[in-house]
């Protein structure tokens, strides 16, 4: 009897958008890597560079410049956090996967590194959508390209600590940790209990990484 193979379809990364559970349960089966991180990759590169082009550098403390050195600067800036983006996102993506994939081992899960490493790379897809769109429009409306015109604190407008921390909580960022609770759930086969709180627990590290650093710049700025 010839029996009949039935081909697992390869995670679409559009398809994260509106049927995020399927595209897990592909992963689940036929997790793929290069393509995606090639496309999230240059997405995460030109949300650096129009940062990097939206930024005054004249409204920086102690650097006072003249207008043909402002846009020497923003050259110099825009190269710069385009090169960090395009080989800090694929190694970013390695090590949260690592780390990710080390933490559902011990939590007893029979998850392979290529699975978690295809989960890092598509959650993240919805992150730099949400990004590049809100750098598009800070763009073009000159706005400040530090706070997210998606996240809580665009109609706060606080500064320091309670500023970096309003910012973190914002549409596609929450987006992507629900994505990332539900990928622990449908690919590392995690229980619910395990997968919430495994992404509290990096949300709250994420709260904590913004505090101390919008305490930092409340420094810098003394």
């Amino acid at each position: 009897m010839e029996q009949e193979t039935v081909q697992v379809q390869k995670p679409s990364l559009f398809g994260m958008i509106f049927s995020p559970g399927e595209q897990f349960e592909r992963m689940r089966e036929r997790p793929v890597i290069w393509w995606p991180l090639i496309l999230v990759t240059i997405l995460m590169t030109a949300v650096a560079v129009l940062t990097a082009l939206g930024t005054d550098y004249s409204a920086v403390p102690g650097m006072e410049m003249s207008a043909e050195d402002q846009e020497m600067m923003k050259i110099f800036g825009a190269v710069g956090a385009g090169v960090a983006g395009f080989f800090g996102t694929p190694i970013s993506f390695l090590i949260f996967g690592l780390i990710l994939w080390g933490i559902a081992k011990i939590a007893k899960s029979n998850v392979t590194f290529k699975q978690m490493f295809s989960l890092m790379i598509f959650i993240s897809f919805i992150t730099m959508i949400g990004q590049l769109l809100n750098q598009l429009i800070i763009l073009a409306i000159a706005g400040d390209p530090t706070i997210l015109l998606t996240s809580l604190n665009s109609f706060v407008g606080a500064t320091g600590i309670l500023g970096a921390v309003l910012g973190t909580i914002e549409v596609f960022s929450i987006w992507y940790y629900i994505l990332l609770a539900l990928g622990l759930i449908k690919v590392a086969m995690l229980s619910k209990p395990v997968a919430l709180t495994i992404t509290i627990i990096f949300f709250a590290i994420g709260i904590g990484i913004a505090a101390i650093t919008g305490a930092f710049e409340g420094l810098t700025q003394l």
